[in-house]
């Protein structure tokens, strides 16, 4: 499938990487994976996170996802890496 966007996450985590979140950005969502890495080094500046460890990467939309509704699964590898995968977004239901 075709790339339509991009999806820049940070990731803030503690000196000994026992806690970890994800950093809201005002805008995750680039128009492509070459404009989500030129947005990156700044974000990753102007997050402010306070964590000693900060990570980022960019992770591409393809044509058959919305990526204002994808969900997104972040985890940090061994080798200090950030590991990405969109999803469908899951269905919630409201009751009373």
């Amino acid at each position: 499938m075709e790339q339509i966007a991009a999806i820049l996450l940070i990731v803030g985590c503690n000196a000994e990487m026992s806690s970890c979140r994800e950093v809201p950005l005002p805008e995750p969502i680039q128009a492509s994976l070459s404009e989500c890495e030129m947005a990156r080094p700044l974000a990753m500046r102007m997050a402010g996170t306070g964590e000693p460890k900060v990570f980022s990467t960019c992770v591409p939309v393809s044509s058959g996802q919305n990526p204002r509704s994808v969900s997104i699964a972040w985890a940090l590898t061994r080798g200090g890496d950030l590991a990405v995968e969109l999803g469908e977004p899951k269905n919630l239901v409201a009751a009373r």
